[in-house]
């Protein structure tokens, strides 16, 4: 057993070192583009469908039918345990103390958003594709919840929004991956240049931070 494991090591070992040799044969770059090409086409065919289904007029049209599931604040309140409510009530100021960060972080974000994009050439992003705010036409809601969901939509939406300008402004500036696995990374990082690999950064670094594919793009989705 300790020789099959050494051996499989070592196998391991040589198709690293043929993958690293023949990476441009491959084309692992292309690959990660095509890869993200149809991540992109799967969504948009998502929203597509979602769109014809169109879900807020269903809400609106089934609002008497969904409002049997609603449960009242006082309700909701009494039928907690006692700790459950105590740990709501501590954790609350907490929560709600991110509100007012929230918003001036907002404001700033979007100075740089709407000064810094234009000087640069980069694309805006466009703000109504991460704003979304249609919990409160749900009528199983009380008033309580809605304005808790207004508020969750609120800050988890500008942490996607700005998350995006960051990655745009990582394109421009630093398009190169980390040597570590990172999570939830943003829609431009699958484009960037390997870690070790500062031939290709240095030839596409230009390339990287010329954004007006994607500006024509956004131009023919507007013409649409």
């Amino acid at each position: 057993m300790p020789d099959f494991g050494k051996k499989l090591e070592k196998k391991l070992e040589e198709a690293r070192r043929i993958l690293a040799t023949t990476k441009r044969k491959v084309n692992v770059e292309k690959l990660e583009q095509l890869s993200e090409e149809i991540k992109k086409g799967f969504e948009e065919r998502i929203e597509k469908l979602s769109q014809k289904r169109n879900l807020i007029a269903e809400a609106i049209r089934s609002k008497f039918k969904l409002r049997k599931w609603k449960v009242g604040v006082i309700s909701s309140i009494l039928k907690s345990k006692p700790w459950v409510s105590f740990k709501l009530a501590l954790s609350a100021p907490f929560i709600y103390s991110i509100f007012i960060p929230a918003v001036i972080f907002h404001l700033f974000i979007e100075l740089y958003h709407q000064v810094a994009f234009r000087l640069y050439g980069i694309p805006l992003v466009k703000m109504k594709d991460y704003f979304v705010f249609d919990r409160v036409l749900l009528s199983y809601l009380n008033w309580l919840e809605k304005i808790n969901c207004l508020y969750c939509s609120y800050v988890n939406c500008l942490i996607a929004y700005s998350g995006e300008i960051g990655g745009r402004t990582e394109r421009f500036w630093c398009p190169i991956k980390h040597a570590r696995k990172v999570k939830g990374v943003h829609s431009q990082y699958g484009k960037f240049v390997d870690y070790l690999d500062g031939e290709e950064f240095r030839k596409k670094q230009e390339q990287l931070s010329d954004f007006s594919k994607e500006k024509q793009e956004q131009a023919e989705e507007g013409q649409e």
